[in-house]
């Protein structure tokens, strides 16, 4: 018998606690105890019940404390192609000027622009990080690479005379589709399995 069969049988709740089990053993030994012509095999079903029901509930075994999170030193690497990755970051954020010195849809440029951010953001990260950086580590690093070139290509539009301003949510949105990609559930700040 399990001690969910156990509770059931003696109507308490699996979590009861030692009184409350004894209690309801109680309750039901007066009723079918074979001293006052009660059923036997029913009355040894809540004997195990009771003795189920008090025993201390089973440690679960699978559960693995998690591994302690590596500093930033330990997985921040110099990048392989930092002359390529910072000429790519002036373009991404040269990019935003599209709006205003081009007859392109502002639509399309904003577009252009923001796609180009996330873009850029994934390769930098995957430059500067290590394979042992977990998915915390990942999306911080990409928020830290994110912000800079958004808020250079808000301030570009403006001298331009085309602001992003009014549209800075659709900025973002490749940016969140991005942090999806990398990590769709798991929490910010706990490890998770790599």
């Amino acid at each position: 018998m399990n001690r969910d069969e156990a509770a059931v049988l003696l109507g308490v709740p699996v979590t009861a606690d030692p009184e409350a089990v004894r209690h309801a053993w109680r309750m039901w030994a007066r009723i079918a105890h074979p001293d006052v012509d009660g059923d036997p095999a029913h009355f040894t079903q809540l004997e195990e019940a009771r003795r189920v029901l008090l025993q201390a509930a089973p440690v679960a075994a699978s559960v693995v404390a998690p591994a302690p999170r590596q500093s930033w030193s330990h997985i921040v690497r110099k990048p392989a192609h930092s002359c390529a990755l910072a000429l790519s970051g002036v373009a991404t954020i040269l990019l935003s000027a599209l709006a205003g010195w081009s007859p392109l849809p502002y639509a399309i440029a904003v577009t252009t622009s923001s796609l180009a951010a996330a873009l850029w953001t994934v390769w930098a990260a995957s430059e500067i990080l290590s394979r042992s950086a977990d998915h915390g580590h990942r999306i911080v690093a990409l928020a830290l690479l994110w912000l800079p070139i958004v808020v250079m290509q808000v301030l570009l539009s403006l001298l331009v005379g085309t602001s992003f301003v009014p549209i800075l949510p659709l900025l973002a949105l490749p940016f969140v589709a991005v942090v999806a990609l990398v990590n769709p559930g798991a929490g910010l700040w706990r490890p998770v399995g790599r």
